[in-house]
């Protein structure tokens, strides 16, 4: 009998961990859209199309130049799985995006980088935005 209340206290354990670190992982996908409304639309357009308005091909201003990509068709680009990887790098200003500025001075200022020293907050913030993009995505037809 002991080992039974055993195993079902390790059993409830376990569930009770995996519910907690799902609910940990999740994306507030409020708190991403109104990230994206804040620091992205203005490039990449309030339905994430690119069709904002700082996008300008006429523009003296080099980084205006360059067209938004269209984030609602990224999982399409990439054999229909969302690249969350790339959007968290992205996001990060990790690699090389033109439009997005240097990775000292990405597009949208140091908005994330300013929160580098509250790891947690600053993951929560790009899951947020990230799960908000992959949110986006179109619709398979």
């Amino acid at each position: 009998m002991r080992y039974i209340r055993l195993g079902i206290l390790t059993f409830s354990l376990g569930v009770v961990f995996t519910a907690y670190a799902s609910a940990q992982s999740r994306a507030n996908l409020t708190a991403g859209k109104e990230l994206y409304r804040q620091h992205c639309s203005t490039c990449h357009g309030a339905d994430g199309k690119g069709s904002g308005s700082m996008y300008d091909p006429n523009s003296a201003d080099k980084s205006r130049r360059v067209p938004p990509a269209d984030l609602t068709t990224l999982s399409q680009r990439n054999a229909g799985k969302f690249p969350d990887d790339r959007v968290r790098d992205a996001i990060y200003n990790k690699k090389a995006i033109p439009g997005h500025g240097t990775p000292n001075m990405p597009a949208w200022g140091d908005v994330f980088y300013n929160q580098k020293s509250d790891q947690k907050a600053l993951e929560a913030r790009v899951r947020d935005l990230t799960g908000y993009i992959e949110s986006l995505q179109a619709k398979g037809k």
